[in-house]
């Protein structure tokens, strides 16, 4: 089969894939779920508690998860993450207190602790079953990252619709159904076998495997502290952004908005990554001034669009770092053990995430959000080190395509 013709066949394999992504993103209580929360009793650091308690939970259950997508299904785990999903949505609609929401947030880590990792596993594997080498893997996953963009931008709007129409709580409530959609989409989906065609070892063995992989490799270290990094970055900005247009006194009928401009970053960031080369040692440099510069905005705007702009542009440059890295992470390892290492490389960014929410969360509530802003640049401008420990490898590319 020609090369065109492969192409064209893994595209169509991968449309169950990017409909599972976009339902898994499609959540309509995103985007008002801050306002829902201080309606029902919580503050800026019972907010960095919640965060906590959920990185807790995906601390717990990232790793296992992974290891079971490794052992038994990648999409079987990414049905499991669709009924957790769907559990979270309900309960959370149900909440009229903290200790009720909390719940429904350990029901969303275990979600996210299922989901991380699946997509990005699955589509990798998915190309070098067609091919030797990775080279399609920024595009590709950049589409499954448009997806999960123009899904969070669509029930970003609409929840704040019906929130305004009818009233937050069922917004929650409607999610609840459209979160059981993946599992449909995924019935039809041809899951690619790489990481069954090794031979079955204990479980134990395994996850001492999965880390020895990465431990081991010591031209990892930096790429995992970058992905570590960005992802403490990502998730912080996500769950307190709604906190700038709180302390701006931003009307309630702009928090769609607001939320489908930073959720856009996702697709943003994955045309970006293909269309600018980025893999070139130069391009991310340039990428990393524009993350930097976008960090100081969140410090010194005073203005709702421009601190909206900021936070969008903040997050579609970690976008990108983030699909970079991940395939030089993905080249680095087998297949057998794919998911479970990008799942441990994600729960060392939980062991990060914790302390960092309750300090974001703290200094948010004893000073400003504006105060906690310069928590993100420190962690930004370290990032940055090691981005360019890892470009600096090569100084004509850096971020290279490499054998799988």
């Amino acid at each position: 089969m020609s090369a065109v013709k492969q192409m064209k066949a893994l595209n169509k394999r991968l449309v169950p894939l990017y409909v599972s992504a976009f339902f898994h993103s499609f959540v309509l209580w995103y985007t008002i779920e801050k306002l829902f929360m201080r309606s029902i009793g919580f503050d800026n650091t019972a907010i960095g508690f919640m965060v906590a308690l959920y990185s807790v939970v995906m601390l717990t259950v990232e790793i296992p998860s992974g290891i079971l997508a490794d052992r038994w299904s990648r999409k079987g785990v990414l049905m499991l993450a669709s009924i957790c999903l769907s559990l979270s949505s309900l309960v959370g609609g149900l909440s009229h207190g903290i200790g009720v929401y909390l719940i429904s947030a350990v029901l969303w880590g275990s979600f996210y602790a299922c989901y991380s990792g699946m997509y990005e596993t699955i589509i990798y594997d998915c190309i070098v079953e067609v091919a030797p080498r990775s080279k399609s893997f920024d595009r590709l996953y950049g589409r499954a990252q448009l997806f999960d963009s123009l899904a969070l931008i669509l029930s970003g709007l609409a929840g704040a619709v019906v929130a305004a129409a009818v009233n937050p709580r069922v917004a929650y409530f409607l999610t609840a159904p459209l979160s059981l959609i993946p599992i449909v989409a995924l019935m039809r989906f041809k899951e690619p076998m790489l990481h069954r065609q090794h031979a079955v070892i204990s479980m134990r063995r395994q996850l001492s495997a999965t880390i020895q992989a990465i431990v081991s490799n010591q031209s990892l270290f930096p790429v995992v502290m970058v992905l570590v990094l960005r992802s403490t970055l990502f998730y912080c900005i996500a769950e307190f952004a709604q906190l700038w247009l709180l302390a701006l006194h931003t009307h309630a009928a702009y928090f769609g908005i607001a939320s489908a401009a930073l959720l856009s970053s996702l697709g943003i960031g994955g045309i970006l990554v293909n269309r600018l080369r980025l893999d070139r040692y130069i391009r991310m440099s340039m990428v990393l001034a524009v993350i930097v510069l976008a960090g100081l905005g969140l410090i010194f705007f005073r203005s709702t669009p421009t601190i909206v702009a900021s936070q969008a542009v903040f997050a579609s440059g970690l976008v990108c770092v983030y699909i970079i890295f991940s395939r030089i992470l993905h080249d680095n390892l087998g297949s057998s053990i794919r998911a479970g290492a990008a799942s441990a490389t994600s729960t060392a960014g939980r062991l990060l995430i914790i302390p960092i929410a309750l300090l974001i969360g703290y200094v948010s509530q004893k000073f400003t959000i504006y105060k906690a802003a310069y928590i993100f640049l420190g962690l930004v401008l370290i990032m940055a080190f090691f981005v360019i420990a890892v470009a600096k490898r090569d100084s004509q590319t850096g971020l290279e395509h490499k054998t799988s």
